[in-house]
């Protein structure tokens, strides 16, 4: 009776890999509410500890079980690590003055395990952590744009530096997008500064300009749309501040916004039109 039965196969693993994700996260925040509902029943230690026993068991299950949702339980580990980290820094100040050398030892501690297991969302931890190390994430403390950018020069020359050192393929997109990034922070922070206005401005022309021109040899688009959104705000930013007349400001502001959406939307349909054909 069963025999003649259409049996249709329906590809599930998108949903399941979603699924993980949301339940890491959820596991991540449901963490972070019972720590805050019940820290003084529960006490500092005895949270740092526990924290610290759910990250070990979360490597140790992924390097005991191979299994769909393994990447998901490194990534777990390595939050609850972040997390136990920050924890007890705010709550000992082992670190003292230096306390943010705790991000330092978090990008160590996320590339061993990004590389031992292979997961690249626990290595663009290593890169947040390290780039907060180097003080792109907090740019109010320090005294000037000049800084700021400095700052995100070296450590986009420090990631750059590590891409060609790297070894793992499958890591090379993400070191390569992550300094791109930060260095047209560091070049656009300039820019924003009335004292090196002109300096910033030839900085991310520079920088669009090698964007650009890597885009177009690597044949990678996003690379391209960097060079433009960010070559655009730096120009944008530079022209307004030469009119004067507010309502010039927003027409031109108006323009040329709809240039570049047209431009990117052009280099979309072509990029998309050579995939094709490659294909």
């Amino acid at each position: 009776m069963l025999v003649g039965e259409r049996r249709d196969i329906v590809p599930i693993g998108t949903e399941l890999r979603s699924l993980a994700w949301l339940g890491v996260m959820l596991i991540a925040t449901g963490v972070g509410i019972v720590i805050t509902k019940h820290f003084d029943q529960i006490g500092p230690l005895t949270i740092a500890m526990a924290v610290a026993l759910a990250a070990i068991a979360c490597y140790a299950f992924a390097v005991w079980k191979q299994s769909s949702v393994r990447d998901y339980m490194v990534l777990l580990g390595a939050l609850l690590i972040s997390a136990d980290v920050g924890f007890i820094e705010s709550q000992w100040h082992l670190l003292g003055s230096e306390w943010q050398r705790h991000f330092l030892l978090l990008a160590v501690l996320h590339a061993a395990a990004a590389y031992y297991f292979g997961n690249r969302a626990v290595l663009s931890l290593s890169v947040a952590a390290l780039a907060s190390w180097f003080g792109i994430e907090k740019h109010e403390i320090f005294s000037s744009n000049a800084d700021f950018a400095f700052r995100a020069f070296i450590c986009a020359a420090v990631l750059l530096t590590w891409r060609v050192a790297n070894r793992k393929a499958d890591f090379n997109g993400l070191f390569e997008h992550s300094a791109t990034n930060i260095a047209f922070w560091g070049a656009l922070s300039l820019t924003f500064d009335p004292s090196t206005k002109y300096t910033g401005f030839l900085v991310t022309a520079i920088f669009a300009a090698g964007s650009l021109t890597y885009g177009l040899k690597s044949r990678r688009e996003l690379f391209l749309m960097y060079a433009g959104v960010y070559g655009l705000i730096a120009i944008d930013f530079v022209v307004v501040d030469w009119i004067h007349e507010p309502i010039l400001a927003s027409f031109y502001l108006l323009i040329s916004t709809i240039a570049a959406i047209a431009a990117l939307f052009a280099t979309h349909v072509r990029f998309q039109k050579e995939r094709l054909a490659d294909a």
